[in-house]
């Protein structure tokens, strides 16, 4: 049994242990006659032993049983993010903390997990079922007939429900039930201080900070006259609302005529008009305004700060000028770009944005269907950079979790559990390297090798290019 290891990574500069871009085999045809299935078997397992042999290297990765049943050894260790360990596992944990966790099972059929001493993890037929348990708190979820949460540490706060029945206890102590939709009311849930409903949808109160909010026939008739909150909306005929000094809004025959402000007078300002819809819109916030005409046809876009403008004429071209940026795009098949803050200027295909907040420059470069290149820059560093050419490849690269190639990516989800159970079965390669692991499976799952790195460090990142396809295709499987 391996011991639970946490690892603090504060690298200010990633190290240069190269990459090793993976590429997928490329197989023949031909004509296949009598013995088909005997000739068929020795091309599978040729193709089979000789991947093993090229990415994992040797002898030392020779598949075992569990491998081809698509089993992971008992023990079998992984790397699991800083973010999950806040949230599930130790909210005490350092935020840049790494944690080994062991696994085994037969996903997504079983598949049970561990950190020894401090947290463990059941999936059953993932996504529908999985039983957790950490020192602070134990889940338990069958979609859709049962789930339920509880605190093993003060406040002991809980919530069960069993199809619509549910009973539980707040942060505070209050003791809640109901059976939706007929009656129920329950506290510090749902955004609200309390609620409280009889016969859904049509009688619905809630209160929050002093605002008391009565609702008929919901979504359709809503009504408040308390300190906090004035609001009388006939929905979607008219209706006006203002809560506080946070937030206003004003509609007649929604969608058609709007208007929206929350929090102005601060950094986090936004204003939303629609004078009709899809005629007219405008969205403001502190940093940028956009401008629709017609939507989604023509848009016009001003970053203050920068002084960068962009009109759009969709789909047909899009120019931006000012702020050091020039741009232009025509039918997402051709874009140039020059950039002086950065001293360089290239032309491709695509459509993409770039955007400012403190010192970290965010820019991303979108092509056909979901493809795109991310890239974040700090301090004039590259932080985190992602290659997504769907449905092909995709591959990432982040200066505090390392890199993960992914052949091919149907899904583009972003979960630890998701790649355990099943993410991995969907890929040819699926090859992560976190800071103190190296994670590799190949040939959907049927061959895997972990192992715990004897010095935390990950791979350097990858070089910065044109952002047109060259770079896209390369990057995305891990070329660059």
């Amino acid at each position: 049994m391996l011991p639970a290891i946490g690892t603090t990574t504060g690298m200010n500069k990633p190290q240069e242990a190269a990459h090793q871009g993976l590429k997928p085999p490329v197989g023949g045809t031909g004509r296949i006659k009598r013995g088909y299935r005997r000739t068929l078997g020795k091309f599978i397992s040729f193709a089979t032993v000789t991947l093993v042999v090229v990415f994992c290297g040797g002898s030392n990765c020779y598949a075992s049983i569990y491998s081809f049943l698509r089993i992971a050894t008992p023990g079998a260790s992984f790397a699991i993010d800083p973010d999950f360990t806040i949230r599930r596992i130790d909210p005490k944990a350092d935020s840049h903390m790494w944690t080994i966790g062991e696994g085994w099972g037969i996903p997504p059929f079983f598949f049970r997990s561990k950190v020894p001493g401090k947290f463990e993890r059941l999936d059953i037929l993932y996504p529908i079922g999985f039983k957790e348990e950490s020192y602070f708190q134990k889940k338990i979820r069958i979609i859709p007939l049962y789930e339920s949460w509880w605190s093993k540490v003060q406040p002991f706060d809980y919530y069960s429900r069993f199809l619509t029945m549910f009973k539980g206890r707040s942060d505070l102590g209050q003791d809640y039930w109901g059976f939706f939709p007929f009656y129920g009311f329950s506290y510090r849930r749902f955004g609200v201080d309390s609620n409280r409903f009889i016969l859904f949808p049509l009688y619905y109160e809630s209160e929050d900070d002093g605002a008391f909010t009565r609702r008929f026939l919901w979504p359709i008739g809503t009504y408040s006259d308390s300190p906090a909150r004035k609001t009388l909306k006939i929905w979607p005929l008219f209706g006006t609302d203002s809560i506080r000094n946070d937030y206003h809004n004003t509609f007649l025959f929604w969608p058609l005529f709007q208007a929206t402000d929350k929090y102005p007078c601060t950094e986090q300002f936004t204003s939303f008009r629609a004078m009709p819809f899809p005629l007219y819109m405008s969205n403001e916030t502190a940093y940028s305004k956009n401008i629709d005409l017609v939507w989604p046809f023509f848009s016009y876009y001003h970053h203050f700060q920068s002084g960068h403008k962009k009109y759009s004429l969709r789909p047909f071209f899009t120019y931006g000028t000012g702020g050091g940026i020039e741009e232009f795009s025509f039918l997402y098949i051709y874009s140039y770009k020059k950039d002086r803050n950065k001293g360089y200027e290239y032309g491709g295909s695509g459509d993409g944005y770039i955007a400012l907040n403190g010192d970290e420059i965010t820019t991303e470069q979108r092509f056909l269907f979901f493809s795109r290149i991310q890239k974040r820059y700090r301090k004039g560093m590259l932080v985190y950079s992602k290659y997504r050419f769907w449905p092909f490849a995709e591959y990432s690269w982040d200066l505090e979790k390392g890199s993960h190639l992914k052949v091919p990516e149907i899904i583009p989800a972003k979960n630890d559990w998701w790649d355990l159970n099943l993410g991995r079965l969907l890929r040819l390669i699926d090859w992560k390297d976190t800071p103190v692991t190296r994670e590799v499976s190949l040939l959907f799952g049927l061959s895997r090798k972990n192992e715990i790195k004897q010095c935390p460090h990950i791979d350097k990142p990858p070089k910065p290019g044109n952002d047109d396809w060259s770079e896209l295709i390369s990057g995305a499987f891990g070329r660059n």
